[in-house]
């Protein structure tokens, strides 16, 4: 009985120690994205698309700020049916640019995803690599560290920029 308890106590140490060992890293997401070509490639690609869909808005808007002025100038000497018809108009241009802006709101949100999902996913597959490689139990996003160790010490980004074949830029405190 007395072997068996000792036995089951030198279990629990060796397993509480082991559990103890575990290494805990970090990955700062902030610093490896904007060095990736793929993510800078996308951001470029969302920031054309994007402003393309603001220049067809803002050519939406000139076209009713024109009709507005016109109706404004002209409004009171309109017989009755044109001007209502004129005020519809107006009415259904404010509301195909409201239904634009959400439109495009929305694509631009879709088109984000598209871009950038897939970086995502190859960056998530490598830092696992680059952590059970390394021997990390636990990675925890850099954000939310309330101490972080000096020097770096558990920072596993470089590694994970090296692992995709970039050389890392040096690391500055981006907190």
């Amino acid at each position: 009985m007395k072997k068996s308890i000792s036995t089951v106590l030198l279990i629990a140490m060796i397993v509480f120690g082991a559990q103890a060992q575990q290494k805990i890293g970090y990955f700062d997401a902030n610093y490896v994205m904007p060095q990736l070509p793929e993510a800078k490639a996308a951001q470029t690609e969302l920031k054309t698309y994007a402003t393309k869909l603001q220049e067809d808005l803002a050519t939406k808007e000139q076209e009713f700020k024109e009709k507005y002025q016109k109706y404004l100038q002209e409004a009171t000497t309109m017989p009755d049916p044109t001007r209502e018809a004129y005020e519809k108009e107006l009415q259904a241009l404010q509301k195909q640019i409201a239904d634009f802006q959400q439109s495009a709101e929305k694509s631009i949100q879709e088109k984000q995803q598209a871009l950038m999902n897939p970086i995502y996913v190859k960056v998530e597959n490598t830092l696992k690599e680059v952590a059970k490689a390394n021997g990390y139990a636990y990675i925890i996003r850099r954000e939310a560290l309330l101490y972080e160790p000096e020097g770096g010490k558990d920072d596993i980004s470089p590694l994970v920029l090296k692992k995709l074949g970039i050389t890392p830029a040096p690391v500055t405190d981006n907190k």
